[in-house]
């Protein structure tokens, strides 16, 4: 085998490690993405049904 090949087969090797990472962090980013805005637009409609955002007049 030569030293060419060798760094191919290398190269091939973080191309496919790459290749499967990547688009595997994406879609854990995607997901936390998706949690976060589920959370928070319940957060803003449990306050908006309960009136918890309401100011309260001191007069």
């Amino acid at each position: 085998m030569t030293p060419d090949a060798v760094l191919a087969m290398d190269g091939l090797s973080l191309i496919a490690t790459a290749g499967f990472f990547v688009p595997a962090a994406a879609l854990v980013a995607v997901v936390i993405g998706a949690v976060v805005r589920d959370r928070r637009l319940t957060a803003r409609e449990n306050a908006r049904l309960d009136g918890s955002h309401e100011r309260i007049d001191p007069d």
